[in-house]
């Protein structure tokens, strides 16, 4: 069986309600389509709230403690751990990145791609860079099979919105309306993809949103007069509440259930289950790992991560749980960070620098939304949940110390997130 192609399509701040909630207000059917058409899982858990920590976890199956990418200033990928992404290329794949927001090359998560092309955060697929985009892969710029490694920024505050969609049958707010934008430009991207291609669909990280314009224009009104420092109430790297660490993780085969399809293109297929939800706790970790395996590559063995194969097609129970770290500020230091655990029941989360901030427990099958705060009531939970952090942490993958970026790429790079809106 030849292997197919394989898009990893990474949205950034989508958002697992966007997608596979039942109360949602973006108009999707381009990503209704795929989730229809493949495996959903419904509790894929981020392994931080900023993008960059989340893709360096996401290419090395790895968390921050190992990989070294702590937040999205200053640090570099330790270059004593291997990325996934060089599996693909070892067993002939090209393997192609087209990056943008803090992604930058400086922090050498351009390891193990052939090309790794940054963009500017302005350029979506609707602009011109979108149309090269669809120009260069309809000429066969990257030989077959290729691992795509697709990053968009159109849900990224300000959010992108096309003028089309700039009413309430849209969405409900500018995060939805962006979300409906963006689908419509999907569908014109995915219809020139061959149809042997595995898409992967992700976010890196989720996001608080305003549920409402009203709600959101009372916001800013109140942001603009009180200034930055008043509360954030819209945005991520605030913390590792759960509308920023569920993320959609979905696996769909293009082709597939085509009428027509030649026999050669269906014995080429991956073959996947069609509208199937795993509702068991998976990780962002694990999606590469899990698409490793799904083409039949193996995964590498000294990594946090496993693939959610059996789970994907033989509904096997993986008992996995996660770990997730957020450190709040881009300037930050140690008394910033949150350190959590989430089970599939519990989800615990402590400032491990400082012990003024009080530990938070949920039990969120009866508190979703993470209201009622138990870890005095529950002490010998919150205990055993801060042991498996600790045995994680000195576990067999040493935590490692960041790798510091020169002045020069600091001063390169902090100009870069200047404009972005980040300092």
């Amino acid at each position: 069986m030849s292997r197919p192609n394989i898009l990893f399509l990474l949205i950034d701040c989508l958002r697992a309600d966007a997608v596979l909630g039942q109360d949602r207000g973006a108009h999707t059917p381009t990503l209704d389509r795929l989730v229809r058409s493949g495996v959903a899982c419904t509790q894929a858990i981020a392994s931080a709230s900023s993008t960059t920590p989340c893709v360096a976890s996401l290419l090395t199956g790895t968390y921050s403690f190992v990989h070294g990418l702590r937040s999205i200033f200053g640090l570099k990928l330790n270059p004593n751990i291997p990325s996934l992404v060089e599996s693909f290329r070892e067993h002939g794949y090209y393997t192609a990145a087209e990056v943008s927001g803090p992604l930058f090359p400086e922090t050498n998560l351009d390891r193990g791609f052939n090309t790794y092309n940054f963009r500017e955060g302005a350029a979506y697929l609707s602009t011109p860079w979108g149309t090269d985009f669809r120009q260069r892969l309809q000429n066969e710029v990257f030989r077959q099979p290729w691992f795509l490694f697709l990053h968009l920024w159109e849900l990224h505050h300000h959010r992108h919105i096309l003028p089309a969609f700039r009413s309430r049958n849209f969405g409900r707010n500018r995060y939805e309306r962006a979300l409906s934008s963006l689908d419509a430009e999907l569908a014109r991207f995915l219809a020139i993809l061959p149809d042997n291609t595995l898409v992967v669909i992700h976010g890196d990280h989720g996001e608080h949103v305003v549920k409402t314009d009203l709600q959101y224009r009372l916001y800013r009104l109140i942001r603009d007069l009180a200034g930055r420092k008043t509360l954030k109430r819209e945005g991520h790297e605030m913390d590792v509440s759960e509308d920023l660490v569920r993320v959609p993780l979905v696996f769909s085969m293009l082709g597939d259930g085509k009428d027509g399809q030649d026999e050669k293109d269906a014995q080429a297929s991956l073959s996947l289950p069609t509208g199937k939800r795993i509702s068991q706790l998976g990780r962002q970790i694990d999606a590469l790992p899990t698409a490793l395996d799904l083409v039949g590559i193996p995964v590498p063995s000294q990594i946090h991560a496993q693939s959610l194969k059996p789970a994907l097609l033989d509904d096997t129970q993986l008992g996995l749980e996660a770990y997730v770290e957020a450190f709040l500020r881009i300037r930050s230091d140690q008394r910033d960070q949150r350190v959590g655990w989430r089970t599939s029941e519990w989800k615990y989360v402590y400032a491990p620098h400082n012990p003024h901030l009080p530990a938070e427990l949920y039990h969120l099958p009866d508190d979703p939304s993470e209201q009622r705060n138990l870890a005095t009531q529950h002490p010998e939970v919150a205990q055993l949940l801060q042991r498996r952090i600790e045995d994680l942490q000195h576990g067999p993958l040493a935590a490692t110390p960041g790798l510091l970026m020169t002045e020069a790429e600091k001063a390169e790079v902090e100009k870069r997130l200047t404009e972005l809106g980040y300092m």
